[in-house]
């Protein structure tokens, strides 16, 4: 049996790491295949693939292109594997074009990974919504990757045919190993380190963390690593309150593991649009105590804050007390971190892997 991955690009981000971590494992009954839909967008230097961890990792890109062209290049690639499994970890008509290629190859297993929530009216999310229903007509299964998500839709079309949910996953064992190696050779500083890892775009509230940090910066250090459309205005309010840009902002960074190994809190300051965050996975693993915003996907991975502290949105004034609360305790630090490490099981891949396989079953 063969299982295709899909992607549309090699982009860093948290959706791109899940198929990445699905690809690369190594199964004595599925053959994995990681498929670029876009060669020429690659944010990984070559070294990158050539970790451990993607020994069993067989990638496949093609030329980016639109439309139809996209359905025939799908349709004469993987005509002969009609018995595959294609999961799509993307939402939008490049999806669509895919899924076309893919029907006409006579190919029925697709699945499509729905991962952020959606927030207002039918009206506001018309295209979306019906996108979603172009899809149950060709009988895609649609994959929400928490609850929040898949609440987020039905509320706004509760005729819509979800499967069910199958949570976003990281190795936890490789993930735990590079991290303990590298927290071996870390030399402590003065200040403890605050990281928050996550696109800066209008999903995430990193404007919150800047301003509740400006309050608390002589006890602490922030690292925001991420990039996107909003950087410059974040900067901007960094500016405002008299911190340092270049000492907080780290950009784009495909070195995770040692980012959290060189952190002591990890932050997770988002919005309603959440859908999972993935590296709030990742920051269980890494043994760090957790702040996040308290939205209904960080509520369910967080198992309803037991695995974490959860903030109201916009608490500026919260923030800065659960801030200050971990920084002045390593009892509670070290409950929070035991509490993660019995939930991060939950979301090891070798077992998320078999909630895939078990749904191309039905």
């Amino acid at each position: 049996m063969k299982k295709f991955h899909f992607i549309d690009g090699l982009k860093i981000g948290g959706i791109e790491n899940q198929a990445l971590s699905l690809s690369s494992l190594e199964t004595s009954k599925v053959e994995n295949f990681l498929i670029n839909l876009n060669k020429r967008k690659n944010d990984y230097p070559d070294n990158f693939f050539n970790q451990k961890k993607y020994k069993n990792l067989k990638v496949i890109s093609f030329e980016r292109k639109q439309g139809l062209l996209i359905s025939f290049i799908i349709f004469k690639k993987f005509r002969k594997y009609k018995n595959s499994d294609f999961i799509i970890y993307f939402n939008n008509m490049t999806s669509l074009w895919v899924i076309i290629g893919a029907k006409f190859a006579g190919i029925s297993n697709i699945a499509i990974c729905i991962q952020n929530s959606i927030i207002g009216n039918f009206k506001e999310n018309f295209k979306t919504i019906i996108l979603i229903k172009i899809f149950n007509k060709f009988k895609v299964k649609l994959v929400p990757c928490s609850k929040a998500v898949l609440n987020s839709y039905l509320k706004i079309d509760n005729k819509i045919k979800f499967c069910n949910v199958i949570p976003n996953c990281i190795d936890v064992k490789i993930f735990q190993r590079e991290v303990k190696m590298i927290k071996k050779n870390r030399k402590l500083g003065k200040l403890k380190t605050i990281s928050m890892i996550a696109r800066l775009d209008d999903i995430k509230d990193q404007e919150t963390l800047i301003r509740a940090y400006s309050k608390v910066k002589k006890k602490c250090r922030l690292l925001l690593i991420g990039d996107g459309k909003k950087k410059s205005k974040l900067e901007k309010i960094a500016l405002s309150l008299k911190l340092e840009p270049k000492e907080i902002f780290l950009g784009s960074r495909n070195d995770i593991h040692n980012i959290l190994a060189n952190s002591d809190i990890f932050a997770f300051s988002t919005t309603d649009a959440e859908g999972f965050g993935i590296v709030i996975l990742e920051a269980m693993a890494a043994g760090l105590p957790i702040i996040a915003t308290d939205v209904s996907a960080c509520r369910e991975v967080l198992d309803n804050g037991d695995a974490g502290i959860l903030v109201p949105i916009n608490r500026e004034d919260l923030w800065i007390k659960e801030i200050t609360n971990l920084l002045n305790s390593k009892k509670l630090r070290d409950t929070y971190i035991n509490k993660s490490a019995k939930n991060i099981q939950n979301y090891d891949s070798k077992n998320i892997i078999l909630k895939w396989n078990n749904l191309f079953l039905k």
